[in-house]
């Protein structure tokens, strides 16, 4: 679907970003009205608030810890969230582009050097062909995770 870039949410787990994204589908009949971050802010109070709280808590049933985030939990404006779109997109074209000697590709680091890892296309085909088809182990829900959990706020 298309979608309107409105802000974006740094958050920081096992000490990696996972920037968070937030956007309003074009279709949606309030898309004019919402064109950055503060929109959100004046049209939905408390919505982003409740949003980092949810982000914040979402792994505690799994007895795993609060999520923490960059910028003291403030969502970043349109302009700063396209940067980082832009940048991430740059990045992950740079890691998919990268050949090595033709027979496989190489992944590179941030800093441009050569990652030690590398997939050898003859090597890595039995393996993918091993997997069962996507919707064998998708399309069934384990019982463990068909369950519906609740946090309250403190």
């Amino acid at each position: 679907i298309g979608a309107k870039v409105l802000g974006i949410l740094a958050m920081t787990d096992e000490g990696e970003t996972n920037w968070k994204v937030t956007a309003i589908n074009v279709e949606d009949p309030d898309a004019a009205n919402y064109n950055d971050i503060n929109d959100v802010k004046r049209l939905k109070p408390g919505y982003l608030e409740a949003t980092v709280d949810w982000f914040r808590r979402y792994k505690l049933p799994d007895g795993k810890a609060e999520n923490e985030f960059a910028f003291n939990a403030e969502f970043k404006d349109k302009d700063f969230a396209v940067d980082t779109i832009k940048s991430t997109h740059d990045y992950w074209e740079a890691l998919v582009t990268k050949k090595t000697d033709g027979k496989g590709i190489s992944c590179m680091n941030t800093t441009g050097a050569e990652s030690p890892f590398k997939c050898d296309s003859d090597a890595a085909k039995p393996i993918v062909d091993a997997l069962p088809p996507p919707c064998e182990s998708a399309c069934t829900v384990p019982i463990d995770v068909d369950k519906w959990l609740h946090n309250q706020k403190n």
